[in-house]
């Protein structure tokens, strides 16, 4: 798929590269949103807020990096926003050294949902976006705003703590 073709299209109006564009990344955004959330009707509607976003904010995409980084970078934006109106936070499953293929393989693994659901937010979002969407740290450190270092660390001591209690060490 040739996003920049695709997105002229757009810009000029065509609805049917709309529908191209999204089809394209509804699964991923919608994973996305529901590692974090753990509710299909909460993901649906980020998912969709989120489109409704790119749809209204297309002519201001200057092709400057991958369309996907400045999607994914909208979908965290929306989340933190999401996480600010909301008083429980629940998430998704991952493991080290792993980029997922199939959504199936991250929702069945109960016990990963429930050591997810005890490191924080930030670590949480870090693992996601390089292990199950397979964006590299730099690529993080640019849409979320904070260093690569920072990533880094919150990577390491997330999958740290997420070993742990995979062991059963609660400490």
């Amino acid at each position: 798929m040739d996003e920049i073709k695709i997105i002229n299209r757009i810009k000029n109006g065509d609805r049917h590269a709309m529908e191209i564009l999204i089809n394209a990344y509804y699964q991923s955004v919608f994973a996305y949103f529901y590692c974090h959330t753990a509710s299909r009707e909460t993901s649906m509607d980020l998912t969709q807020e989120v489109f409704i976003k790119i749809i209204a904010s297309i002519e201001k995409y200057e092709n400057k990096g991958k369309f996907k980084s400045w999607l994914f970078t909208i979908a965290a934006n929306h989340l933190r926003n999401h996480w600010k109106y909301q008083s429980i936070h629940t998430v998704y499953a991952l493991e080290e050294n792993t980029v997922y293929d199939d959504w199936d393989d991250i929702t069945d693994n109960i016990n990963l949902q429930q050591a997810l659901l005890k490191i924080s937010n930030d670590q949480r979002e870090s693992i996601i976006l390089k292990y199950y969407l397979g964006f590299t740290t730099k690529e993080i450190s640019r849409m979320l705003g904070i260093k690569e270092p920072t990533i880094k660390a919150r990577i390491r001591y997330g999958l740290q703590k997420l070993n742990q209690l995979l062991r059963g060490d609660q400490g």
